[in-house]
């Protein structure tokens, strides 16, 4: 029997990078998946992608700033497959610019995507989760730089430090209700956010000798942990971190 057979997962961010092949891993492993993305024809090729290879799967649009929309995507979880079992979020916004210069709107858009968002499509579906009996399992994408800073990252930093703490309290709240909340901080992984900045072989060079095992990450070397976290596997771990990073933050 698959890890995840005859659960429903929702995915934030299911458009591509980590979200996309989040949704893929989730769907082989028998989930039903609602593929969310605020790009919607993005999101609609991971679920075509899905139904080609014999899973279940359908797409929506989603800004995660709006919340009457988050409350319809998880509506339509429910409507499409019946319950709720799994939210994987995996939204994310990049930012650079000096500490100085950092202008207060792009502090407030880092801020609403990253943190924001977390929150209120974690509160949705945890709402859910509670309603329906039987527990869940609530992933939250969050990055190395929860743990350590690097300069010019000052939102994107603040952003996903909350997100750990975020995914703390969560954890603690909702654990008499059975439901499970944990974080994955991955590493420099090769995403639609990233692979632009990566292309400059100087900066790749210089990302990867910081990594232990010596390379970037791509999207699919998060999915071991993805699939732990939501399946029955992890049935005793809430409130917690997996790092998958390469060993970046040994050094």
């Amino acid at each position: 029997m698959r890890r995840i057979e005859g659960k429903v997962a929702l995915v934030a961010g299911a458009g591509g990078g980590i979200g996309g092949a989040g949704a893929l891993g989730l769907a082989r492993e028998g989930a039903a998946v609602v593929c969310a993305d605020i790009d919607n024809a993005a999101a609609a090729a991971t679920a075509a992608q899905i139904r080609a290879a014999g899973g279940r799967a359908t797409a929506l649009g989603l800004d995660v700033r709006d919340r009457p929309a988050i409350d319809s995507a998880v509506a339509s979880a429910v409507r499409e497959f019946a319950r709720l079992d799994v939210l994987l979020e995996s939204v994310g916004v990049s930012q650079t610019a000096p500490f100085l210069d950092l202008d207060p709107g792009e502090w407030e858009r880092v801020i609403a995507v990253n943190l924001t968002g977390m929150f209120h499509l974690g509160q949705a579906a945890a709402r859910q989760m509670v309603r329906q009996g039987g527990g869940g399992s609530i992933i939250n994408i969050t990055s190395q730089l929860a743990e350590v800073a690097r300069p010019e990252r000052s939102a994107y930093v603040a952003s996903k430090g909350g997100g750990r703490s975020l995914t703390h309290a969560m954890a603690l709240e909702l654990a008499p209700h059975g439901v499970r909340v944990n974080a994955i901080a991955p590493g420099p992984t090769l995403t639609g956010l990233t692979r632009a900045s990566y292309a400059d072989p100087e900066r790749r060079r210089a990302t990867v000798a910081q990594i232990p095992l010596g390379r970037l990450g791509e999207p699919e070397d998060i999915v071991g942990a993805l699939l732990f976290l939501a399946s029955d596997e992890s049935r005793w771990v809430t409130g917690s971190t997996v790092t998958v990073d390469g060993g970046y933050l040994v050094l």
